[in-house]
């Protein structure tokens, strides 16, 4: 091989090490399956997060407000610290700001963390939440996750009415 081609080699190999490390972009994931708790006040929804880089990250931020819903808070102190490897289940609170406005459809979960090149954010689509025989529907089944948790302080607006 010749000088160029053995450097060109290896500084690929050094960045493809050093975007698998985390330290460029934080490599994370959704951990166990997320969980809803309706019913509580404040409405919560608990998602884990798993660091896969090799490198410790720091969570700068989890979860939003968005239509219908307030983020009230946290159950785990931000910024935080996660070794490689690791996970954390950090618990969102969230107000119900208005019923009607609580999205219908799936709405992502914003994760960000610290980075070398500055915030690093990814967007988690959670799976539906299914509903049992105590939701007031006809037809229960699988809702979005905003909708399970939204139940408790809304209610009224799930219930068939006829006419």
């Amino acid at each position: 091989m010749t000088r160029p081609l053995v450097l060109v080699v290896v500084l690929a190999a050094v960045v493809a090490a050093a975007w698998r490390s985390g330290v460029v972009a934080p490599r994370f994931a959704l951990g166990e399956q997320p969980s809803v708790s309706h019913g509580w006040d404040p409405p919560r929804q608990t998602i884990t997060i798993r660091n896969d880089g090799w490198t410790e990250m720091t969570l700068l931020a989890v979860g939003r407000d968005g239509p219908g819903l307030r983020l009230v808070g946290t159950d785990v102190r931000l910024p935080y610290r996660l070794a490689a490897g690791r996970s954390v289940s950090i618990e969102l609170r969230y107000e119900v700001t208005d019923c009607g406005d609580v999205p219908m459809v799936a709405w992502p979960v914003p994760v960000t963390a610290d980075a070398a090149t500055g915030p690093y954010r990814r967007f988690f689509w959670l799976p539906p939440e299914e509903v049992g025989s105590q939701w007031p529907l006809d037809q229960p089944g699988a809702v979005p996750w905003q909708r399970a948790i939204s139940w408790g302080s809304c209610h009224s607006m799930y219930e068939v009415r006829p006419g």
